[in-house]
């Protein structure tokens, strides 16, 4: 048997990898994985060669994780420019005015702060604060009313059916499009309460991330505007 055929087989059954045994016998791996293949390996050297397999894929998970979140988060920088870009054209319109000026009062932004969560989420429990950001969200974005979820938070859940029937009503988004409603309040706090919203708080969803950093783009431009 020729030496270094002999030599891999030693290195192999101490627990070395193909590469590593190419590295130190200067033999292609297509040589060692003809001569190896049928090699018996200890359990020791299986476990040796299986943990270091291992480590390698996490490895190379972990380092294709960070290179893809650096693509996302510049994506989602190239949108919050697109979107501080556009504002400058679009708050003359007064829709367009008021309706990023409440999703900066009311709307959720820590997506864009380091939150994992990014979409669009408007929460408010006036009826024409509702119709208005809904008018907003459809005239500003290419986005119909069946792309909009809503949840319902109430302070008691029997008035569930009466609050989505109301919701759905002044909307006119469909039910299948109305979320788990929930109670916002434990029985403890509900007692201590006089006076309650009938129909609840409402949250307007869009499960988009581009839309949610063109928005969060469109309150930076308001705010260069007015600070």
């Amino acid at each position: 048997m020729r030496s270094d055929k002999q030599q891999s087989i030693k290195l192999r059954k101490t627990g070395l990898s193909y590469n590593q045994i190419s590295t130190l016998l200067k033999i292609p791996k297509s040589t060692l994985s003809c001569w190896l293949k049928n090699v018996s390996l200890s359990k020791q050297a299986q476990n040796k060669i299986t943990s270091r397999t291992n480590g390698t894929a996490i490895a190379k998970l972990i380092e294709r994780n960070k290179n893809q979140t650096v693509i996302a988060q510049n994506r989602h920088k190239n949108l919050r420019e697109l979107g501080r870009q556009e504002s400058i054209k679009l708050l003359s319109n007064p829709l367009f005015l008021a309706g990023v000026s409440l999703y900066w009062a009311e709307g959720y932004k820590q997506g864009a702060f380091g939150s994992k969560w990014k979409s669009i989420d408007f929460a408010n429990s006036d009826p024409e604060m509702i119709k208005l950001m809904l008018l907003f969200f459809t005239s500003f974005f290419d986005l119909k009313k069946s792309e909009i979820k809503i949840q319902i938070m109430l302070h008691d859940l029997n008035g569930a059916d009466s609050a989505i029937n109301f919701w759905h009503k002044l909307t006119r988004i469909p039910k299948e499009n109305f979320i788990r409603t929930c109670s916002s309040l434990s029985r403890a706090s509900l007692q201590k309460r006089n006076k309650k919203l009938q129909y609840g708080t409402i949250h307007l969803r869009v499960n988009n991330v581009k839309y949610f950093f063109r928005l969060i783009g469109w309150i930076d431009g308001l705010k260069d505007k007015l600070i």
